[in-house]
């Protein structure tokens, strides 16, 4: 069994890529040619790459490139842990000296270094924790919900100008239609392309026209991996600082905390409770996600079967 993994292993062809933003080409690392490459656009890469892994920085234009890649068949991953860079550097500093003649940041020893961590996890067993795979679903909504994202911190702006008496309501109303057609375009997305999407909802108490509540559902779904509970609350922090330091401490994710707000909003107006989401509120609309989600995997599972 072992000698059939390492087999496959060693069959794989894989590019590591450090993914640059704007005029700046990609930096590509072939362990297996040990040799370094650019290209300007992801889609030039060469045939015969099986997977593709990304630094940490996914720039909004990269996504387009990404599509064809996966709908090719070919998986791509990205480092899901940024914060460990300077840890890497400093393990595998006599290796990048090495390989690149430098010890500090540059496009190829960060391309090198990502091998690295990928050939030293692969030892560990624990793969999955340093590289996250982008899916088809990754690649259709997550621009969208960036989209969203950046409208909605725009009218959040003009709306805090209009209360301090700046004349902004022409701008106002052009941004709550913009925010409103991308949330449109998303949900409409979400139901094409997310699994038992429809289901999930409907588990909810969501209808179609809830437009604001099936927006936070869609990036819940594509940004909360998550299937732990108490994971998905304390990554998003759905509860209150507690102790002097209390909020500084509290750190969370604050973006799919506002998803969940929306989400929870739309739920509780379902069911004729208005008013604001509270913490419990949301805590418990993750709980039926969960376990709505459980459920949908189960009966994916079953069809399978």
């Amino acid at each position: 069994e072992k000698t059939t993994d390492w087999r496959l292993e060693k069959m794989t062809k894989r590019v590591f890529i450090d993914t640059s933003w704007n005029s700046k080409p990609h930096i590509c690392y072939d362990p297996e040619k040990d040799v370094f490459f650019e290209v300007d656009d992801l889609r030039e890469l060469p045939e015969g790459y099986d997977e593709i892994y990304l630094d940490s920085s996914i720039f909004p234009n990269m996504w387009e490139q990404l599509k064809p890649l996966i709908y090719d068949g070919r998986r791509v991953f990205y480092f899901a842990r940024p914060w460990k860079w300077r840890e890497i550097r400093q393990r595998f500093r006599e290796d990048l000296k090495s390989k690149t003649g430098r010890v500090s940041k540059s496009d190829r020893g960060d391309a090198f270094l990502l091998w690295k961590v990928y050939e030293l996890s692969l030892i560990k067993k624990n793969t999955h924790r340093y590289f996250k795979e982008i899916n088809n679903v990754d690649v259709e909504l997550r621009p969208l919900l960036m989209k969203e994202n950046i409208l909605y911190k725009t009218l959040q702006k003009l709306q805090a100008m209009k209360e301090v008496g700046v004349d902004v309501l022409n701008e106002i109303k052009e941004y709550e239609e913009k925010l409103k057609n991308i949330r449109m375009e998303i949900v409409e997305k979400a139901f094409n392309v997310i699994p038992r999407f429809n289901e999930i909802a409907e588990g909810l108490g969501l209808g179609k026209e809830d437009i604001s509540g099936l927006t936070g559902l869609t990036a819940l779904l594509v940004y909360l991996k998550l299937r732990s509970v108490n994971k998905c609350i304390n990554y998003m922090k759905l509860f209150k600082a507690k102790g002097k330091d209390g909020k500084k401490k509290l750190k969370c994710n604050r973006k799919l905390a506002r998803y969940c707000n929306i989400l929870t909003h739309s739920i509780l107006w379902r069911n004729n409770q208005y008013g604001i989401a509270r913490l419990k509120d949301m805590r418990m609309t993750v709980k039926k996600l969960v376990s709505l989600l459980r459920e949908t995997e189960s009966a994916m599972t079953g069809e399978g079967g």
